[in-house]
C-alpha cells in the first residue's frame, strides 16, 4: 500500500479531531502505534526532518490527534510498517488499517547534542532515531544525523537479517561531502505514471570536475515524488545536476557543493514525465497538380515544399481559440509528393498543446490541435488533405475586372483568377460554402474587395462571383455653421441576409477612400463596393454628438450621397489619463438606485463629454476594447477645472470563469460583477462583454469567460436567478439589474468562481 492509497484514508470530518482506533496485519506482540510532527505534506525535509519527538500508544488503545500533520508508524516486537502514512489532526480519520514487515534492530550512538532520522529509501518512509530503533528488515537505511536542525552527516546502513541487533556508531563521521535532494512529481505525472506500462526509473547524477556520481537507491515509481535523493563520494565546489532518461524531460541545474559532509538541495529535483506526438497524415489526389492549376500573382521559382510542421501552443484562455501565432515549432518535416499518407512521431517532449500542420504550396493547409497528455501510447486525430474544386467567373458590375486576381474563401479557401478569362479556379476545405460568408478579393496591383454570398456553394457547382460596382458618399457638416468636419469618422455595418446580425464592421477614416490614393475633400467619405445588404452608419466626431443613419441598402450599381450634419456637445469636457489610447471606449453613469443618468463616448486620447450634473453617490463605469473594466465613485467637479480622472494602469487585470454546477443545460443564468464593493451595472458589463464576443450569461453550467476586470478593489461574481427563456428573449432583461441569489470572491491567483445551481 503506497503513500498515494493511504492518503484516501485521510476522510475529512466537520468535527474536532475524534480517537482513532488501528487495526493491524501481522504480528502484534507488544504492538505499539507511533505519531511525530510534518510540516509538510510533499517536501520530505519538511516532513521527515523537522521534528523527531516521538508519541507512542498500545496498538488497542485510542489515538489522538492534535491540530497539524502528523507522520503515523507502528512498530512491534520484530515487525514494523513500512507504508508513508499522514494524517491532519483536523481531519483524523476513525479507523486506520496497517500492515507490519518483519524488522531488524539498530543500537544508534549518536554525537552529543545531535538526533537523527532513518530513512528507508526504497519505501521513502522515514523514523525517528531514538537509542534503539526498530526498522524494516532485509533493506538499505541511510541515518541522516541531525545538528541544529540541520543535517550533518548521513551513513548507509546495510540491509539487516529480520530479527538481528546491530550497533551504528555515528558519532564521529568524517566522510567526503555528500548532496542531500529530493524529487518532486506533479498529481498529473504521477497518475499518468501509475497508468501507463514500462516507465522506468529516472537517472539522476552530479558532475564534479568531470567525474558523475549517479544516485542509486530510488524508490518505485508510486513512491518517487517526496523521496530523498542522496550522492556521496563528491568533492567540494560547482557542480551539474541532471535528470534523464527514457519517459522523462531533461532537468538541470548548477549546485554549489561546500566542504561540509552534506549539502542540504531544498528546492526539488523536478521529475517531468514527457510525451510522444504522433501525427498520422493522409491525401487526396494528386496535390501537385491541383497546386499548379491555380495560378498566382508571382510564379514560384521551384517546386513548392509538402511540410508537415509540429508546434507546440499555449494552452488558450478559457472560451478563446487557439492563435497559431502564440506556437512555436518543435518539428518540421519535408514530406514525399509521391506518398499520399504516412505518420510523423517526434518523442521526449513536454507534456501539452501542440498543432500539427499539413501544407503544400499554395493549398491551404489543414490542422490539428490537441492535448498530449503525459506519456502519450497514441497519435493525434488524423491529420486528412481533401480539397474540393471551386471555379466560376470573377466580375466587377458583370464586367471582366481585366486585373489577375487572388480569391481568399472562408476556412483557408484559395483561388485565382487570371485576367485573360475573368474565370477563377480554386479549392476549399469544406464540400459547402454557405450563404452570408465573406470572400476577399485582392488584385495584384494590391486594391482589395470583398463579396459576401446570398446563396450556397455546392461541391462540383459553378459560383460565379461579382463585386458591386457601387459607391457610397457621406458628407459630414456642421449643423449651425455648415462647414465640413475634417476630423470626422464614419462606422459601416453590413448585416446578414435576414438582418439579424452584423457580419462586417469597419471604421473609416476621410483618406481610406476616394478618386485618388492620399487625397480626400474635408468632411467627406467615399465607400465603393457595398454589398447588398442592409447597412448601419454611425457617424462621430470629436466635440459633437454622434449620429446614427437610419438603416438602407443599396443595389449593385447605386451610387448614393448622404449628408450628415452634427451637433456640438454642451456640457463639460473631461478625460481619462491612462498609459494607452482608448478603443471603443464609452462612460457609464448609474445613480444609487440603479438607473442610468447618462453614457458618454470615450476618444481615443481620453476625451470625453458630458451634461448631466452627478453625485458621490452614483458610479462611473469605464468601458473599451482596449482596457479593463473599471468602475468607480463619480468624481466631483470643481468649477473652472476640468475633471481628469487617472485610469488605474498599474491594478491587475483579472479574468473570471464561471462554472454552475447542478444547473440543467436548458436554462440561462445572468451574471453580474461588483468591484470594491460597487456592483457594475449590467449594461455596462454588458458592453463590456460585446466587445469581447460574449455576453453576460452561464448556458446551463457553463462555464462563461469574464475576462479584463482592473481590480482595483476586491472582486466579487454575483449569481442571478435562472431562466428557462431562449437567449435571444433573455437578454434585456439580463442587462438591467437583477437581485443576485448568490455571491463568490475572485480569489487571488486563481480564475476560477463557481456556484451551486441546485435548490437549497
Amino acid at each position: 500500500m503506497r503513500w498515494a492509497t493511504l492518503a484516501l484514508l485521510v476522510l475529512s470530518t466537520t468535527a474536532v479531531a475524534a480517537d482513532t482506533h488501528v487495526t493491524l496485519t501481522g504480528a502484534t506482540e507488544g504492538a505499539e502505534v507511533c505519531r511525530f510532527q510534518a510540516r509538510d505534506r510533499e517536501k520530505p525535509i519538511e516532513r521527515w526532518l523537522s521534528a523527531q519527538a516521538v508519541t507512542c500508544v498500545a496498538s488497542d488503545a485510542a489515538l489522538t490527534f492534535p491540530p497539524g500533520l502528523w507522520n503515523v508508524f507502528v512498530r512491534a516486537k520484530g515487525m514494523v510498517s513500512v507504508d508513508p502514512m499522514i494524517v491532519d489532526g483536523k481531519s483524523a480519520p476513525a479507523n486506520l488499517a496497517i500492515s507490519l514487515v518483519p524488522a531488524a534492530t539498530l543500537v544508534l550512538q549518536l554525537p552529543p547534542e545531535a538526533s537523527g532520522v532513518l530513512y528507508a529509501p526504497k519505501h521513502a518512509i522515514a523514523f525517528p532515531a531514538a537509542e534503539r530503533a526498530t526498522v524494516p528488515a532485509g533493506e538499505e537505511l541511510w541515518l541522516i544525523v541531525i545538528s541544529k536542525a540541520v543535517p550533518v552527516a548521513v551513513v548507509p546502513i546495510a540491509a539487516l537479517e529480520a530479527g538481528i541487533e546491530r550497533v551504528v556508531d555515528a558519532r564521529a563521521v568524517n566522510d567526503a561531502p555528500a548532496v542531500l535532494g529530493w524529487i518532486y512529481v506533479s498529481d498529473v505525472d504521477r497518475a499518468a505514471i501509475k497508468a501507463a506500462r514500462g516507465v522506468q526509473l529516472p537517472r539522476i547524477g552530479i558532475s564534479v570536475a568531470g567525474k558523475e556520481v549517479v544516485a542509486a537507491s530510488l524508490p518505485i515509481q508510486d513512491a518517487l515524488s517526496g523521496a530523498f535523493v542522496l550522492f556521496r563520494g563528491l568533492s567540494a565546489g560547482n557542480a551539474d545536476l541532471r535528470l534523464d532518461g527514457r519517459g522523462w524531460l531533461p532537468f538541470r541545474r548548477s549546485v554549489r557543493i561546500a566542504p561540509q559532509s552534506v549539502t542540504l538541495l531544498r528546492e526539488p529535483i523536478a521529475a517531468r514525465a514527457s510525451t510522444t506526438v504522433m501525427v498520422n497524415w493522409s491525401t487526396f489526389g494528386d496535390l501537385p497538380a491541383l497546386d499548379r492549376s491555380l495560378g498566382s500573382c508571382e510564379t514560384p521559382k521551384e517546386p513548392p515544399p509538402f511540410e508537415l510542421t509540429i508546434a507546440a501552443c499555449p494552452e488558450p484562455k478559457p472560451g478563446k481559440s487557439l492563435d497559431p501565432a502564440t506556437c512555436s515549432v518543435i518539428h518540421k518535416e519535408t514530406l514525399r509528393t509521391d506518398l499520399n499518407f504516412g505518420s510523423v512521431r517526434v518523442d521526449e517532449v513536454p507534456p501539452g498543446m501542440y498543432r500539427a500542420e499539413l501544407r503544400f504550396g499554395r493549398l491551404p493547409p489543414f490542422d490539428e490541435v490537441e492535448e498530449v497528455p503525459p506519456l502519450q501510447q497514441r497519435p493525434m486525430a488524423p491529420l486528412q488533405a481533401r480539397y474540393f474544386d471551386a471555379y466560376g467567373s470573377l466580375t466587377r458590375g458583370g464586367e471582366p475586372l481585366h486585373e489577375d486576381a487572388r480569391i481568399d474563401f472562408p476556412q483557408g479557401g484559395v483561388g485565382f483568377a487570371p485576367r485573360e478569362t475573368g474565370e477563377y479556379r480554386g479549392v476549399v476545405k469544406d464540400g459547402f460554402l454557405h450563404s452570408d460568408a465573406k470572400i476577399d478579393i485582392v488584385t495584384c496591383g494590391g486594391k482589395r474587395s470583398y463579396v459576401i454570398t446570398d446563396r450556397e456553394m455546392a461541391p462540383k457547382s459553378r459560383f460565379d462571383i461579382d463585386i458591386p460596382d457601387n459607391t457610397l458618399t457621406v458628407t459630414v457638416v456642421d449643423t449651425f455653421t455648415q462647414r465640413p468636419l475634417p476630423t470626422a469618422t464614419l462606422k459601416y455595418v453590413v448585416m446578414s441576409l435576414r438582418g439579424r446580425f452584423p457580419l462586417v464592421t469597419r471604421d473609416v477614416s476621410q483618406s481610406d477612400e476616394g478618386d485618388e490614393p492620399g487625397k480626400h475633400v474635408a468632411g467627406q467619405f467615399v465607400i465603393r463596393e457595398l454589398p447588398e445588404r442592409k447597412l448601419f452608419l454611425t457617424v462621430s466626431c470629436p466635440g459633437y454628438k454622434k449620429k446614427e443613419i437610419d438603416a438602407f441598402t443599396m443595389t449593385k450599381s447605386e451610387k448614393k450621397e448622404i449628408d450628415v450634419d452634427l451637433v456640438p456637445l454642451g456640457g463639460s469636457e473631461a478625460k481619462v489619463i491612462s498609459a494607452r489610447p482608448f478603443a471603443n471606449g464609452m462612460i457609464f453613469w448609474f445613480s444609487s438606485a440603479g438607473a442610468e443618468t447618462e453614457r458618454a463616448e470615450l476618444a481615443p486620447d481620453g476625451t470625453f463629454h458630458f451634461e448631466q450634473t452627478h453625485y458621490r453617490d452614483e458610479t462611473m463605469t469605464v468601458v473599451s476594447a482596449s482596457h479593463p473594466l473599471w468602475i468607480l465613485r463619480a468624481p466631483p467637479v470643481e468649477k473652472a477645472t476640468p475633471l481628469q480622472v487617472r485610469f488605474p494602469d498599474a491594478a491587475a487585470q483579472r479574468d473570471a470563469e464561471v462554472t454552475i454546477y447542478n444547473m440543467p443545460p436548458q436554462l440561462l443564468t445572468p451574471i453580474g460583477v461588483a468591484i470594491g464593493g460597487l456592483r457594475v451595472p449590467q449594461p455596462a458589463l454588458a458592453q463590456h462583454l460585446a466587445l469581447r464576443g460574449t455576453a453576460p450569461l452561464v448556458k446551463g453550467g457553463g462555464p462563461l469567460l469574464i475576462p479584463g476586470l482592473a481590480e482595483s478593489g476586491p472582486i466579487d461574481i454575483l449569481r442571478g436567478p435562472p431562466s428557462v427563456q431562449r437567449q435571444a428573449q433573455f437578454m434585456e432583461p439580463a442587462i438591467r439589474n437583477f437581485a443576485p441569489v448568490a455571491t463568490q470572491r475572485l480569489e487571488p491567483g486563481s480564475a476560477a468562481v463557481s456556484f451551486d445551481g441546485a435548490a437549497k
